[in-house]
């Protein structure tokens, strides 16, 4: 339904530019997409969100920065986050209170707690969790997501959601492979954008009209029969 050839080295931007070309070719934005983990960003789920179509993907759960130089210093994970008074206690009792946030690209934003100063210089474990600091308290990261990138993470989270993803591979990979054992096309036999494209859309094409072929034979023969 949509061919396109680009230079990127990185494909991860073409989901969305795909469904552009969908809905143009086809006259309607199609009703659910699965894409694999290479598109499953958090910008293209911000997108298909805002236009209502059911995406399925595969993505990782990125582990929050440590923050330690050393194994033997205190990570984050030692510090108990309190979502009622929207701070965090570390192991030795002391709060650690909310210093700004920042945003890091669509769908994320990180909130930085710090301790006071005197609580972390008077701390015996100081060593172990902040020896570099000589002028702030120990400082931790909180990452929190949008609405539509929890309920993505929800959604996946579900048996249907996981059935349904798996059938991407048997859908998506098959024409892959038959394009390039079947027409041997591992790589183009021409320069330039312009004749690459076209030689992939021809590609497509011969796909597409054997496909067609194939379920004739098939109905026809149902029929029949």
């Amino acid at each position: 339904m949509g061919v396109e050839v680009t230079q990127q080295a990185n494909d991860s931007a073409q989901l969305l530019p795909a469904v552009e070309r969908i809905e143009e070719r086809l006259r309607r934005k199609p009703q659910q997409m699965v894409a694999d983990g290479s598109y499953t960003t958090r910008e293209a789920i911000e997108q298909m969100a805002e236009r209502g179509i059911d995406f399925l993907g595969s993505m990782g759960r990125e582990e929050m920065p440590s923050g330690a130089t050393h194994p033997r210093r205190l990570p984050p994970s030692a510090f108990v986050f309190d979502p009622e008074s929207n701070r965090f206690r570390c192991p030795e009792g002391k709060l650690l209170s909310p210093r700004g946030r920042q945003h890091e690209g669509p769908g994320v934003i990180y909130y930085r707690y710090r301790a006071h100063a005197e609580d972390c210089f008077s701390c015996s474990r100081q060593a172990e969790c902040c020896p570099g600091n000589q002028r702030r308290g120990r400082s931790v990261m909180r990452r929190e997501e949008s609405a539509a990138v929890t309920a993505f993470r929800k959604k996946m989270a579900s048996a249907e959601a996981q059935q349904q993803y798996r059938r991407r591979a048997h859908i998506a990979e098959f024409c892959h492979a038959w394009i390039k054992c079947k027409l041997g096309l591992r790589q183009f036999h021409v320069r330039g954008a312009i004749k690459a494209r076209a030689e992939a859309l021809w590609a497509c094409f011969t796909y597409n009209l054997q496909q067609w072929i194939r379920l004739s034979i098939v109905h026809t023969a149902a029929t029949i029969s």
